[in-house]
């Protein structure tokens, strides 16, 4: 893989790439805190539903350069390979919503990822909350993109991913929404072409991420090796495969894929209408892929199939990785339950996004210089009384302080690990989003930004789950969010001990993920943790039964996340995985909380 760049840091990067990004297109605006880019509302088409979407960066063009009249209305985006939070995305929604006098309704695109299914569902429902709460009359839907047909476990429950089909999707619900369609309408539409829509990758190697270090031995992809099924974030695909000496060969076995999903032998072939969609993953010269395009729609045409429309550009990319998807629309299809919807037309309609190929846009002649729109800040409270969690567990402030500052040095002292076994079970990104959020609340504690001894037990939970949310990112970061959120909640209520509050915060937790012990997920190190604490056993026993589920994840086969995807490739059936990287995790901050404050006594009952 190559792993040389200009810019040798992802520290900065995003925020830098988004405000090239509105540079180019005088009618959006950058939301820099959230790190959202919009149509500023003097420039958007009044009585309008707005369509957003957006994912970790990583994959430009896409949401930035898809952003303008015509198709999304607003984008969110995460760090490099991590999605968004849901307070980004919060902010994302709200920026949306501004025109009219009661505001525009938000149809929202999420492709199908454990944490862009978490981040963006969080903040759907919260979005919904607030307007309820305000009386406001509109409302906020959404759609999931899950194109792939590479990887199809039947024993998964995470589904397909969603691949580079995503924009088209974009493209065919913004301009729909463009010519007036009320919200309803979006979202049959926008079901009926995720249904329709399928797509695969193959990848001649892997991309590389700015400031991570090369794995040893170089890539995982041989000289002459390519993967079928490669992922967005190097997820590894259904096979390793010699690169072909005939590339119709592997146009042809991918094409035969998706027609499997698309084709209805019932209909005869001359009755299938598609479209095709080729998107270069970031490394593929233009020459190459004119001829990918060239090779699939002869493959096409000898199926007797004449695609209506051929669309290739660089959509939906990851990083500089050499390789390319194929998807394919079945329109016909779509006309069954909804004869009267122009679905060509939709794709030909006129867009302000200056990265959708095609695109006409309208520019103003001058730019106008505009404030951000922003969400109003939120009040803090304090608690006039206090709880007396922490003194029953016979730690004072300062021990607390000690425990978790022992906790977030724990975990940066295993990112490593954590690194080298998502790079073999996910996108390798876990130790760095782990010690991000251990990095956070270390500078905060020690800055005396947080004051452990000026708040409750609730407070500080809830400081600490504000902290990892801001500064995670990802799955993690939604997961541990919700946890310390419902921890909060259960601690303020006071209606259980500290270790029922614990248990019900992962039974909270549990009703955003169906995540259960055996799935491999940072449940095996968090269940047996929470229960063996909550029979009092003890914290040092919870601790040990933490390391047994962790432990226990080594070879485990995933049911959900990206690591459902590993294993099923032939070179890596016979391997055993290693611990999941999330559950390994946990286990290094309920560890390092205890060797804090060994010695003391601890009792949580």
């Amino acid at each position: 893989m190559s792993t040389k760049h200009l810019y040798n840091t992802p520290d900065g990067l995003v925020l830098k790439s988004l405000q090239g990004a509105v540079s180019l297109n005088p009618t959006l605006c950058l939301h820099a805190p959230s790190k959202s880019v919009y149509i500023h509302p003097t420039h958007r088409t009044p009585n309008t539903v707005s369509v957003i979407s957006g994912g970790g960066a990583g994959h430009e063009p896409a949401h930035a350069g898809y952003t303008g009249r015509g198709m999304l209305t607003a984008c969110v985006s995460g760090e490099v390979f991590a999605s968004p939070s849901a307070k980004q995305i919060g902010h994302t929604i709200e920026l949306a919503s501004v025109g009219g006098d009661s505001g525009k309704d938000v149809l929202v695109i999420i492709n199908n990822y454990t944490g862009d299914r978490l981040n963006f569902g969080l903040a759907i429902e919260k979005a919904k909350a607030r307007r309820s709460a305000e009386g406001r009359t509109t409302g906020v839907d959404s759609v999931v993109v899950a194109d792939d047909v590479s990887l199809l476990p039947s024993e998964s429950a995470v589904g397909p991913r969603g691949l580079g089909g995503n924009i088209l999707v974009c493209k065919i619900l913004g301009a729909f929404a463009e010519r007036g369609a009320p919200l309803d309408a979006c979202k049959r539409l926008g079901d009926a072409v995720v249904d329709n829509l399928r797509s695969i990758g193959v990848g001649l190697e892997c991309c590389h991420v700015p400031g991570r270090t090369q794995p040893e031995g170089g890539g995982r992809l041989g000289e002459e090796e390519c993967e079928l099924g490669l992922g967005l974030h190097n997820e590894p695909g259904v096979r390793k495969m010699k690169v072909p000496d005939i590339p119709e060969e592997l146009v042809g076995e991918m094409l035969g894929k998706v027609l499997e999903f698309v084709m209805d032998e019932k209909e005869g072939v001359k009755k299938d209408e598609v479209v095709l969609f080729v998107n270069n993953l970031g490394g593929m010269s233009q020459l190459e892929m004119g001829a990918v395009v060239s090779d699939a729609k002869e493959y096409l045409v000898r199926r007797n199939i004449s695609p209506l429309r051929v669309l290739s550009s660089s959509y939906m990319t990851s990083l500089n990785a050499p390789g390319f998807s194929l998807s394919l629309l079945k329109v016909s299809r779509i006309h069954v339950p909804l004869p009267d919807v122009d679905i060509l037309g939709l794709i030909d309609d006129p867009t302000d996004a200056v990265s959708w190929v095609g695109s006409r846009p309208h520019w103003s002649t001058v730019q106008q210089e505009v404030e951000p729109q922003t969400l109003p800040v939120r009040k803090e409270t304090k608690s006039s009384q206090t709880t007396k969690f922490w003194t029953d567990a016979d730690l004072s402030p300062d021990l607390i302080k000690r425990g978790i500052i022992s906790a977030c040095r724990k975990v940066l002292s295993v990112e490593g690990e954590l690194t080298e076994y998502d790079t073999v079970v996910g996108d390798g990104d876990c130790g760095v989003t782990f010690a991000r959020g251990a990095n956070a609340i270390i500078s905060v504690l020690e800055s005396g930004e947080l004051n452990v001894g000026s708040m409750d037990s609730s407070e500080l939970v809830a400081k600490l789950g504000d902290i990892l949310e801001d500064n995670m990112g990802g799955t993690i970061g939604a997961l541990m969010a919700i946890l310390f959120a419902a921890w909060s909640s259960a601690l303020s209520a006071r209606s259980s001990s500290f270790a029922g509050s614990l248990s019900t915060a992962l039974e909270s937790l549990s009703k955003h993920t169906p995540a259960k012990p055996g799935d491999r997920t940072i449940i095996d190190a968090l269940h047996p943790f929470c229960t063996t604490l909550e029979k009092g056993s003890g914290f040092d026993k919870a601790v040990q039964a933490a390391r047994r589920g962790a432990d226990s994840t080594r070879g485990m086969k995933a049911r959900l996340g990206r690591a459902v995807y590993v294993g099923q490739g032939d070179d890596t059936r016979e391997k055993e995985l290693p611990p999941d990287p999330g559950a390994w995790g946990i286990l290094a901050v309920v560890e390092g909380f205890r060797e804090g404050v060994s010695g003391i006594g601890l009792r949580v009952q």
